[in-house]
């Protein structure tokens, strides 16, 4: 049978489905990756714990933010940040004319409404004959213990998994610039502006937007707390969105976000809340729950072993794709997938299938028949007992909507 040794993680990403225009991602590379599409701009870092390179792959095998707090303590194994920069598509890009089409309409005209901004999974082909025994509870583990704002159907003929980024990232940062900052005296930087066209006014601030200093640390690429700049502070409590949770033992800012994570379950607050075209956000999403050394889900009271259910087809169809995208329109900003390549000792990538894959089969069958009997109540009992242990968002159902 196959073993995790046997197998890489190659992550690509880019700004739409296409496989096409994707480009790899070099893991753990303190460097990030920019990405630009009609939606607006991404710089993008992907962090693997333990990662093990395919032969010709670019990427370090740790990487110090897994040193760092809260990964350390919090055991974390992957981590996704991105700097996302959006901007309001013009028609003309997407081939339309100048009348107003109903996905415009339903769109904010200054930004992108809290409530329609989704970050989750979505998958091309259906999973219902490959879920394992227990899903349903380890599924009722992660929607009501670790992010409640989930909704999908993992059952359909494409699959999804779709959260409010507003609470599904663990941390926030947005950079609305000084709030104390004076405003620009007319005939200064913006001279330029005022003898071109909208287009190119459009454009020139789009570049603005781009050059921004990128917040970084040393080694570890993108970084930032919860919370913000001055002005994206000050804007963040004038809507009553929480900023950096406060240590319950220092009674000091921590710098995670489940407090917003919490605030951001409800309408009201989502409705409050606008993905500013032209702004600049921090966006970092990390846990330890799936741990690609070994290819492991470990929720609390649940650890299933993935390889057998995923590696017995051919390895590029075996992917976890993660889409920062637009509820209501279906825009998407940020595709990063996660594939499984079986490689042979020397790293070298193996195409096709093989005689073990058949083998593979057989004996998943009968583990199957093994596991079948798995009880979920059980599951979710033990998960409650090791979540009350631990600072997870506690939550309950009166407060999502």
């Amino acid at each position: 049978m196959h073993s995790p040794d046997d197998f890489r993680i190659r992550v690509t990403a880019g700004t739409d489905y296409d496989p096409a225009t994707h480009v790899q991602v070099h893991v753990n590379n303190a460097e990030p990756l920019h990405l630009s599409g009609p939606g607006g701009d991404v710089w993008l870092n992907v962090r693997i714990k333990n990662h093990k390179n395919e032969k010709g792959e670019e990427a370090p095998l740790s990487t110090p933010y897994f040193d760092a707090e809260p990964h350390k303590q919090n055991d974390d194994t992957y981590g996704i940040g991105l700097w996302f920069v959006p901007k309001k598509e013009a028609h003309n890009e997407r081939g339309e004319d100048n009348d107003e089409s109903e996905s415009d309409r339903s769109e904010d005209p200054q930004g992108i409404d809290g409530s329609d901004l989704q970050w989750g999974n979505d998958f091309d082909e259906p999973l219902r004959d490959r879920l394992p025994p227990g899903f349903g509870a380890a599924l009722r583990i992660v929607k009501w213990w670790i992010d409640p704002g989930l909704e999908g159907d993992p059952y359909a003929d494409r699959p999804y998994l779709y959260g409010p980024a507003l609470s599904s990232f663990n941390r926030v940062y947005a950079a609305l610039g000084d709030a104390d900052e004076p405003e620009r005296g007319e005939g200064e930087a913006d001279k330029d502006d005022n003898e071109c066209s909208e287009d190119k006014k459009d454009t020139k601030k789009n570049e603005r937007s781009e050059e921004q200093k990128l917040p970084t640390r040393d080694g570890c690429g993108l970084w930032f707390n919860e919370g913000g700049d001055a002005g994206g502070r000050a804007w963040r409590e004038s809507i009553g969105c929480p900023d950096e949770d406060v240590d319950a033992t220092t009674d000091e800012p921590n710098g995670n976000g489940k407090a917003r994570m919490k605030w951001a379950l409800g309408a009201a607050a989502k409705s409050q809340w606008t993905w500013q075209y032209g702004k600049g956000y921090g966006l970092d999403f990390y846990n330890g729950y799936l741990d690609f050394a070994d290819l492991t889900l470990r929720l609390p009271g649940f650890h299933l072993a993935l390889l057998r259910y995923y590696a017995s087809e051919k390895a590029e169809k075996t992917c976890l794709r993660y889409v920062l995208r637009h509820r209501q329109t279906g825009r998407v900003y940020l595709v990063v997938v996660f594939s499984l390549v079986r490689v042979n000792k020397s790293g070298e990538v193996i195409e096709g299938e093989d005689e073990e894959d058949v083998d593979d089969q057989v004996d998943n069958e009968k583990e199957d028949k093994k596991e079948s009997d798995v009880d979920e109540d059980k599951i979710i009992e033990e998960a409650k007992q090791k979540l009350s242990i631990h600072d997870e968002v506690d939550v309950d159902a009166s407060d999502v909507d």
